[in-house]
């Protein structure tokens, strides 16, 4: 890696460093951004679920689940691979009414966490999924 710090893309005052590249070749384009967030999760899976119709593949979803917080009520992120996003639902009988309120619900070391591996994070809310992060519309 270069000493070069360049910036991320989406989350201020995080900078991060090119990658390597051999002698004689240009410039590495892959950036490399470590974080050292306090919040892990207490489990991570890997998982894929396959719906068919008829022995026909309909549906196949291919996600990691991360789990935070309290294992009888965890806080559960799940990313679709090939999607930039992750979604978050919590154990509760009581879904948020606003974003604000949602949010408000996600440990800042369990968002930060997210932060830095997506470039949006939703919310399970009571009319379905509402994004909480970056600045929702």
């Amino acid at each position: 890696m270069t000493d070069e710090k360049v910036p991320h893309p989406w989350i201020a005052d995080w900078l991060g460093e090119r990658s390597w590249s051999a002698p004689g070749e240009p410039q590495s384009e892959f950036l490399v951004f470590d974080t050292e967030a306090d919040c892990q999760p207490f489990k991570i899976i890997h998982d894929r679920d396959m719906m068919f119709d008829h022995g026909a593949l309909v549906q196949d979803y291919n996600f990691i689940d991360y789990f935070f917080g309290d294992e009888a009520k965890p806080i559960r992120a799940r990313h679709y691979l090939g999607d930039d996003h992750v979604s978050v639902s919590y154990e509760s009988n009581v879904p948020a009414k606003t974003t604000a309120e949602a949010a408000s619900h996600l440990p800042a070391e369990v968002l930060a966490y997210l932060q830095h591996r997506f470039n949006r994070i939703d919310v399970l809310m009571a009319e379905g999924y509402q994004e909480i992060w970056p600045n929702p519309a």
